[in-house]
């Protein structure tokens, strides 16, 4: 019994691995770290884990090998940068929903084409679907020395607070990037990574003009309460070719929702 070595899903599936380099990157290695950390703790998400990380790009390398090589190759050069990982990880989650897609013949291929777009999916009717993968999570501060945590304020459902807010996240990457100002079927792809964000709220607040709510003076009755779309992003000129936002929590992509701008500017 001294020789008998047990395994479990994660060595199992890291013996699987088509890519056994990237094991051995400090984002890989802290991920799996977590996987047990989590799953000790009965916190294990099942949408987005070590795991699922492992099994989406072994899809990738059976679908297209080289594409299956571009995220390695991205996944190795920012190895040491968990935010930039986990951006990409994002990117892994959404190009995955749509290879079982190709293989039921439901849609034609995926392409990555850097340059034009994160993910390009292509229907049946040669018709294309741009897509631009955002991961939106709180940068939370570190606890002092004494372990006492700090008091942190999550604004990521702000309209004008720069760098938090979702919505100055969209426009700064359309002012500084073409993919999304192009006339042709884009879509905002945006990952909620946090629980503390998780949900339609962060999202819809800050795309919309916030949730207002109106109250009667004299009587305290509520008249009216929804979110104000009258001041959206999509007023602004630099969103007049996106058809819309796709917006997911936690890896769960399956359980995606849109919203779409019936009035964009498609050619």
């Amino acid at each position: 019994m001294s020789d008998f070595t047990t395994s479990d899903i994660v060595t199992d599936h890291e013996n699987q691995f088509a890519l056994p380099d990237l094991l051995k990157c400090d984002y890989f290695k802290r991920l799996r770290e977590s996987y047990y950390a989590v799953r000790e703790a009965g916190c294990l998400n099942c949408y987005r884990n070590y795991v699922t990380l492992l099994e989406d790009l072994n899809d990738f390398h059976a679908y297209n090998e080289e594409h299956a090589k571009t995220y390695a190759k991205r996944f190795r050069k920012d190895s040491k940068n968990w935010q930039n990982c986990e951006a990409i990880f994002s990117e892994v989650i959404v190009y995955r929903a749509y290879v079982r897609g190709v293989y039921e013949g439901l849609i034609r291929s995926i392409h990555l084409e850097e340059g034009e777009s994160d993910i390009i999916v292509e229907r049946l009717d040669g018709s294309k679907m741009f897509l631009e993968v955002f991961c939106v999570m709180p940068s939370f501060p570190l606890p002092d020395k004494d372990g006492k945590p700090k008091v942190y304020s999550v604004r990521t459902h702000t309209q004008t607070i720069e760098i938090v807010s979702i919505r100055q996240k969209l426009l700064r990457k359309i002012s500084k990037q073409s993919q999304l100002s192009k006339p042709r079927e884009n879509f905002a792809v945006i990952e909620l990574n946090d629980v503390s964000i998780a949900g339609d709220f962060a999202v819809l607040s800050s795309l919309s003009g916030g949730y207002k709510l109106k109250l009667g003076l004299e009587s305290g009755e509520v008249l009216s309460r929804g979110y104000d779309w009258d001041n959206s992003v999509f007023d602004d000129p630099s969103t007049q070719w996106m058809k819309g936002v796709i917006y997911f929590s936690l890896g769960d992509y399956e359980s995606r929702k849109f919203i779409l701008w019936i009035t964009a500017n498609l050619p």
